[in-house]
């Protein structure tokens, strides 16, 4: 008997996990769908932050774009930390939920609101943040499972430890990285117009601002790296970040004295050589066209005195032909003078029958009409159709064509040029591009995976979430890298499809766009994303990027700027 007891606990329990696992087995199939939608709609919408600059400026196209946001999202999603995910949703699983089965479905809702918010949005052309939109999913949740006084106000309240951010976390998330990104990219552009942009040896300037900018970009990549990479894997202190930092920027900056500054020397001699050339060749085009034009005045002259004689040989003629016609006339006969009568008679009555005909033809709209063309009309088949749909949707994602309205194109040619700086910034646009693109890679795309892969640890262990109301769950969540990979892969994938639509709005609809403008704007969103992450306040890459534009384009002309934003 007491061997027959024993089996029946062990029975019942094979029992409920395979019901359990039988009944909710569509949910984390159905899930990895909206994973996968997420994180093409998060590449649509977030990833053109830093790649809009180049792609308006003429630095990238689209395709290039892709291929180096493949080469940054793949492998920074993927050695992103697990800390991404767990502030994001292992607090929210700490609490008391009703049941598993609740808990798997308020993530499957988390998942499809933040895909129907991120299309809704990339189809108006409106820059939102998805990590910002899977937050308010969750709260959305709380508020359905216990009421609005659940719903914590910052990140911890009575009932809640919830460090993935309440309503005014959200607010401090639009207001504050905004506002700090928008005050160093008006100083930022402010200062490089001045000093660099505005001044006449500005070639021999920008060697200097070279070497200056690689360190300032050395720096910041090593600042990231030491708090958000390192600094989650060890303990690093601040002599040992200062040092870090400060080596960084001595780095780049003696790698750019070396390696790009001789680069950048060799193509401004090539540069003014070209200009000499160009100098000496119109110089001597116009030489050219001046012997020319005096050997036509020339020919001209010769050519006007010729029709001059023409003309005088030709009033003689014509003189000796009336004299000659009047002595004829004088000698026609009667008959011949009868028969001229005639011929002119019936002339004029010939005319006069034919007008009516002319005015009714002349009064016919169909004159106007133009001639038509008629084509034989072809049947085609519906593969052939299907394939021409193809080649021109490829045509349309491969190379889009970022079309702008009137006033924004009266403004682009409004806005101040420096041609001849640009092309030595563009190299550096491209770099503080990847860095922000990096940072966002590591702290935003990495979290795209968060509610599914708690869908996944509830349907795995089931026994850890079955607490019945004890809150002492400590466990954190394990994300697996390749599960990171393919969502940074598929986001890259995203943006290269339907990117454009922001690339247009964010590389060109604010403010004009070159590459000072670009490098600029990507520097001051780096700067305001790390800063504000260090004192762990709310962050979203997009919505410093867009302050950062609203930087560089008062700094530029406010008038536009406002005029823009309307």
């Amino acid at each position: 008997m007491s061997s027959n007891n024993e089996k029946i606990p062990v029975d019942l329990a094979v029992t409920v996990i395979g019901k359990w696992k039988e009944t909710y087995a569509w949910i984390p199939v159905f899930g990895a769908f909206a994973a996968i939608a997420l994180a093409f709609s998060t590449g649509a919408n977030n990833l053109t932050a830093p790649f809009s600059t180049p792609i308006g400026s003429g630095a990238l196209t689209l395709l290039k774009a892709f291929i180096i946001a493949c080469l940054i999202y793949v492998p920074g999603a993927a050695l992103a930390g697990t800390h991404i995910i767990n502030s994001l949703i292992s607090d929210l699983l700490k609490q008391n939920q009703p049941n598993e089965g609740f808990l798997m479905w308020s993530m499957v809702v988390v998942l499809v609101s933040a895909v129907i918010w991120l299309s809704l949005a990339t189809y108006f052309g409106l820059p939102v943040s998805s990590q910002q939109s899977i937050h308010g999913a969750l709260l959305g949740t709380i508020l359905v499972n216990e009421g609005f006084g659940y719903i914590p106000m910052w990140n911890k309240s009575e009932n809640h430890n919830f460090t993935g951010g309440g309503m005014v976390w959200i607010l401090v998330e639009w207001t504050v990285a905004p506002l700090l990104a928008c005050f160093f990219a008006y100083l930022f552009f402010t200062l490089l117009k001045a000093f660099l942009l505005g001044q006449e040896n500005a070639e021999k300037r920008i060697m200097i601002f070279l070497a200056i900018n690689y360190g300032i970009s050395a720096g910041l990549l090593c600042l990231f790296a030491m708090f958000e990479i390192v600094g989650k894997i060890v303990s690093v202190s601040k002599l040992i970040a200062i040092v870090a930092v400060g080596g960084a920027i001595l780095a780049g900056v003696f790698l750019s004295v070396v390696i790009t500054v001789p680069l950048a020397m060799k193509k401004l001699d090539v540069i003014s050589k070209y200009k000499s050339e160009k100098q000496n060749g119109s110089i001597n085009h116009e030489y050219k066209e001046n012997q020319d034009k005096t050997s036509v005045t020339k020919q001209q002259e010769k050519q006007e005195e010729d029709i001059d004689q023409v003309l005088k040989d030709f009033m003689q003629m014509r003189v000796l032909e009336t004299v000659y016609e009047e002595e004829e006339r004088s000698w026609a006969s009667p008959e011949s003078e009868h028969i001229q009568a005639q011929l002119v008679s019936e002339l004029t009555t010939a005319t006069t029958q034919s007008t009516p005909f002319k005015q009714l033809l002349e009064s016919t709209p169909n004159k106007l009409l133009p001639n038509r063309n008629f084509q034989r009309i072809e049947r085609t088949s519906l593969l052939e159709n299907a394939y021409r749909f193809i080649k021109e949707q490829a045509k349309t994602i491969l190379f889009p064509v970022l079309d702008y309205d009137r006033q924004t194109l009266i403004q682009h040619a409004l806005a101040e040029k420096y041609d001849e700086i640009e092309d030595f910034l563009s190299f550096p646009h491209l770099l503080a591009s990847c860095l922000l693109a990096l940072i966002q890679s590591v702290n935003e795309v990495a979290a795209i995976a968060s509610p599914y892969v708690a869908i996944l640890d509830v349907f795995q262990h089931r026994a850890k979430y079955s607490r019945n109301g004890d809150n002492t769950y400590q466990d954190s969540i394990h994300v697996k890298w390749w599960f990171r990979t393919i969502g940074g892969l598929v986001a890259a994938m995203g943006f290269f499809v339907c990117g454009w639509r922001l690339s247009q709005c964010l590389g060109g609809k604010l403010t004009y766009m070159s590459n000072s403008r670009g490098l600029v704007s990507q520097l001051s969103s780096v700067a305001a994303i790390i800063i504000i992450t260090k004192t762990k306040l709310p962050v979203s890459s997009v919505h410093a990027f867009v302050g950062s534009l609203l930087g560089v384009g008062i700094a530029d002309d406010h008038q536009v700027i406002f005029m823009n934003t309307k």
